[in-house]
């Protein structure tokens, strides 16, 4: 029996940033090509990735019941395979799973939104806890995404210059990793919660059209005032609206969210940034002064979930170098409400309210459900004894096993798998 060829070498790659790449090269597991830009496995590589498989796709059988099969086109055969058995096997038939270059990518049908975000969130949990032993900092984090019904990323920190590497943010205390556009709970207390509702009364403020300029000439806190942005969204028939979507002065809209939003609100339509022209109209000229109070009946209005319930805050007065103080939720507005929130350092973490600090994270997998229709596919339908069954929702993942064995020799974990 030949010995596995595993060669010996005490220098780094140069110019390496990755230490992933790294602790792969000093252990005979990969080659670095600088040139090509490629990550070679060698033996111990694919003998180490194959394990993270097994153990991986042990997990989704076990706790999932998503089995392996091996397809040119996994999309496609999974409805064929649907389609083919569902009558005599049911649910078993739903779900599968295979490998495909650098990534183990597995989906199914589910019968209902909520049943496709269960499968999706089980398929989830079944990966962390596979990789508990050898990536202990794994992270999950559901995202918003348009036309998703869910998304859930799965993340691992890294250094800057990493393989497959994104911005994030962690929380210096509890040590969660979000990315810009995670969904945010919202634990905080409204603004102003305990405060007695102001007298709402129009206040001169010349030259303050930008957030810092309000709060330096009139003393406030960027929490106590409203952030007001507008766009226009256009209908697939070319009709025209306009969308005034806000949030906490402190705080900045994700334009991922706003586009979920979008799309939920006003199916296929797309949105862009307000023209002066089309604020005029509506408004008149109130560039930087425009405020939720007094608003046009034809313009749609959204409001960052941050917002709701606070009381006293200054806002635009929607009339050159006015605002309006003493604003409250409920008395003088209440839009829609929605989840805006761009992540970024000024923002507390939802889940213990420490500091969130800029990080660099690696995408070691993304897992969805959506709505197979409303993205361009077919539902799953099958005629049998019962009558007519239908599984319109689709789930998915995919696991980068590039980004996970990095990972792993980043750590040096790789006796842990």
């Amino acid at each position: 029996m030949t010995d596995m060829f595993v060669p010996e070498t005490k220098n780094p790659p140069a110019k390496v940033k990755d230490m992933g790449i790294v602790g792969l090269v000093l252990d005979g597991a990969g080659v670095y090509n600088a040139k090509s830009g490629e990550i070679i496995f060698l033996p111990r590589g694919c003998e180490v990735s194959g394990r993270i498989v097994d153990n991986l796709m042990d997990a989704l059988l076990e706790k999932c019941g998503i089995q392996r099969v091996d397809c040119r086109d996994l999309e496609e055969a999974v409805y064929s395979l649907a389609e083919r058995y569902v009558r005599d096997h049911k649910e078993k038939v739903l779900s599968w799973a295979q490998i495909s270059g650098r990534e183990l990518l597995f989906c199914g049908w589910a019968a209902t939104e909520e049943d496709a975000v269960r499968k999706a969130e089980a398929a989830a949990s079944a990966i962390k806890d596979a990789l508990s032993e050898c990536l202990s900092q794994f992270s999950l984090t559901r995202v918003v995404s348009p036309k998703k019904n869910m998304v859930i990323s799965g993340l691992c920190m890294t250094n800057k210059g990493s393989f497959n590497s994104v911005g994030g943010v962690k929380c210096s205390v509890c040590g969660r990793i979000f990315l810009a556009d995670s969904v945010y709970i919202n634990k905080e207390a409204p603004v102003n919660a305990d405060a007695e509702e102001s007298e709402l009364r129009d206040i001169y403020t010349p030259g303050a059209h930008t957030i810092p300029l309000l709060c330096k000439q009139l003393g406030l806190q960027p929490k106590d005032t409203l952030k007001a942005m507008l766009y226009t969204v256009e209908s697939p028939g070319g009709g025209k609206e306009l969308l005034f979507a806000m949030i906490r002065g402190d705080r900045d809209i994700s334009i991922t969210k706003l586009s979920a939003y979008v799309e939920t609100k006003f199916p296929g339509s797309v949105f862009r940034r307000a023209e002066a022209d089309e604020i005029v109209a509506a408004f008149g000229e109130v560039a930087g002064f425009c405020g939720p109070v007094g608003v046009p009946e034809n313009v749609n209005m959204v409001a960052d979930m941050s917002l709701k319930d606070g009381k006293n805050f200054v806002v635009g007065g929607n009339r050159p170098d006015y605002h309006r103080t003493g604003c409250c939720w409920g008395r003088d507005f209440e839009p829609e409400v929605a989840d805006l929130l761009l992540y970024q350092e000024s923002v507390l973490c939802p889940e213990c309210g420490g500091e969130l600090k800029e990080a660099e994270v690696r995408r070691i997998c993304t897992i969805e459900g959506y709505d197979a229709v409303l993205n361009g596919a077919t539902a799953l339908t099958c005629r049998d004894r019962e009558g007519v069954s239908v599984w319109p929702y689709r789930w998915r993942g995919v696991v980068s096993l590039e980004s996970l064995l990095l990972s792993v020799y980043e750590r040096g974990n790789r006796d842990k798998i």
